[in-house]
């Protein structure tokens, strides 16, 4: 299947503690023409992403031990990967989690009943420019 993004070699890493949503979230993002590598915790998000330095980080507010506002803050704190932007994703919709978001230094915030299609059409606006 020919890729349909602009950047091909694209890397996502997709951040959740949930393994059915990171592999429908990796096999819906491969299938759009992104590479993807995924994490299933806080501590291996942090390791991938400086290991790897994906230009897009889709990261879940709610999972174990530490949540991904906790994440977000130590990605934007370490200088390797303070320009990795960060896109939340959550089943919250509500005002606060946005903001909580922001104040992280998240890129964006999406919840996660949007349809992948859409999801998609987010995560392109971040495609590196030429």
């Amino acid at each position: 299947m020919a890729a349909d993004t602009e950047k091909p070699n694209a890397l996502v890493l997709v951040v959740d503690d949930d393994w059915m949503n990171r592999e429908m979230m990796q096999a819906y993002l491969t299938r759009a023409g992104f590479r993807v590598e995924v994490a299933h915790d806080a501590e291996t998000a942090l390791q991938k992403a400086a290991a790897f330095l994906p230009w897009l980080i889709l990261l879940d507010v709610r999972m174990g031990e530490k949540d991904g506002f906790e994440v977000c803050q130590e990605l934007k704190q370490n200088a390797l990967t303070q320009s990795i932007p960060v896109l939340m994703l959550s089943a919250l919709s509500n005002e606060e989690a946005r903001q909580r978001a922001e104040e992280v230094g998240a890129a964006g915030f999406l919840t996660k009943t949007m349809h992948l299609s859409k999801m998609i059409e987010h995560v392109k606006k971040f495609l590196p420019s030429a």
